[in-house]
């Protein structure tokens, strides 16, 4: 195996265990639409309209997040699977993203620093149930 195929593989690896570490740490737990990750400084993360049906666009909006690093976008769905996008940066600090639910329960959606290791942080978090 090449150098190059062994560290791809080595940051595959590494990836994969940070987003379990995410997601069975409970760092993407549901919370409520609108609210942020828990703490009176996080970012706003609101999601418009707050209820909606499955296949229905939404918009997910956050503002506040750091500027000139790297964003990731976790999206954790009813049945508990997460997975991870990566959004690059913002200049200020905002993103907004078109969404929409393929199944019925709660959809969460973290907005995260850049992944190393298995040391994360989340910047906000917002959830909405689709029925």
């Amino acid at each position: 195996m090449s150098p190059s195929i062994r560290r791809a593989h080595r940051a595959a690896v590494v990836l994969a265990l940070a987003i379990t570490s995410i997601a069975t740490s409970g760092a993407l737990a549901a919370k409520p639409s609108g609210g942020g990750g828990g703490h009176r400084n996080d970012p706003p993360c609101v999601i418009s309209p707050s209820a909606v049906v499955v296949g229905q666009v939404y918009v997910v909006s956050v503002s506040g997040l750091p500027t000139g690093t790297a964003i990731n976008l976790w999206v954790t769905d009813p049945n508990g699977s997460t997975t991870g996008s990566p959004l690059g940066s913002t200049p200020d600090g905002s993103f907004s993203l078109d969404e929409s639910s393929s199944s019925a329960g709660m959809w969460t959606y973290a907005f995260s620093g850049p992944t190393k290791q298995q040391n994360t942080t989340v910047y906000a978090t917002c959830s909405v149930s689709a029925a």
